[in-house]
């Protein structure tokens, strides 16, 4: 994955492995009528994945299980995060690709074929229409339609939803999760919206806290000053020193980033003109020597 497309993957995970905001997520995407056929009471993680290294690439998988209603076996309920900024039309055979893997894995693993539900969550800034993979064949006549695998998927696009539905959901914290995604290609929007996620991320976990924060923060053209100013002309709420905290961090990161940074350009510059040796560059830099060989293997990688 590359760094945009990690920043998410990060995001999710950290935020969907506490099983009460998958929770809340599952009970606000899934449809009522197939919400009725589940026994949300036996919902559990699995440390499971069914993503091929193929699509790792765009998608990241969080697996949980549950029993169906009256405990005729169990369900996976499988997350599925799409990260493109763009539509792709290929997608019905990404999780096509995905429900198969996932079965033959039950299969692999001993185990009676399980039922997936793959949930698409979308939060891209182009729109998007949801899509099957008969779709995609145009105009097939019926005694050849049934070569074509017929599966379903949830299609959770976060730009077709309004902004009072998600923050109607029954969860503050996934709330602002989901207006801060909503929102992660559109910064003004996102930065104009701050105040509202600020006051809905209250009483949560400081881990969960500080991801989102910086899930906001990276990437977003207001400064330091600007995201104080905005935070401090705020009423009270809970969790406001903590974000003032969580800023100060960032930002501290981001100088030592920084510097690091500019002490690798520099080495990166000594090396290339082959003039000193590992020893005079480590000194002349004062950086360890192993350093300089790490950024010398990073060259010849190239």
């Amino acid at each position: 994955m590359d760094k945009h497309t990690q920043k998410h993957d990060t995001f999710i995970r950290a935020i969907m492995s506490n099983q009460q905001i998958a929770l809340d997520y599952f009970r606000a995407c899934i449809p009522q009528n197939i919400q009725n056929l589940l026994d949300f009471s036996t919902l559990q993680q699995l440390p499971d994945t069914y993503v091929s290294k193929d699509l790792q690439k765009s998608i990241s998988d969080i697996v949980y299980t549950c029993k169906r209603a009256g405990g005729k076996g169990e369900v996976k309920i499988s997350l599925l995060v799409e990260h493109k900024s763009y539509v792709d039309k290929y997608a019905p055979i990404q999780i096509g690709s995905y429900i198969f893997s996932g079965l033959l894995k039950q299969i692999g693993n001993k185990e009676n074929p399980s039922l997936i539900i793959p949930i698409l969550l979308y939060h891209g800034k182009d729109r998007w229409e949801y899509k099957t993979l008969i779709d995609l064949f145009g105009d097939l006549e019926p005694a050849l339609q049934k070569f074509v695998p017929d599966y379903q998927y949830i299609f959770h696009n976060l730009g077709q939803i309004s902004d009072d539905e998600i923050q109607a959901v029954n969860n503050n914290f996934l709330a602002a999760s989901l207006l801060a995604m909503k929102y992660s290609a559109f910064k003004k929007q996102l930065n104009a919206l701050l105040p509202t996620i600020y006051t809905l991320i209250n009483e949560m976990d400081k881990n969960l806290l500080n991801t989102l924060i910086v899930y906001i923060l990276e990437g977003n053209p207001l400064g330091r000053d600007q995201f104080l100013q905005m935070i401090t002309s705020l009423p009270p709420f809970p969790n406001k020193e903590s974000i003032m905290d969580t800023l100060e961090q960032f930002v501290e990161k981001g100088r030592e980033e920084g510097k690091l940074q500019k002490t690798r350009d520099a080495v990166k510059s000594l090396i290339e003109q082959s003039v000193l040796t590992d020893e005079q560059i480590a000194s002349a830099m004062n950086v360890d020597v192993s350093f300089v060989v790490d950024i010398k293997k990073s060259i010849a990688a190239q």
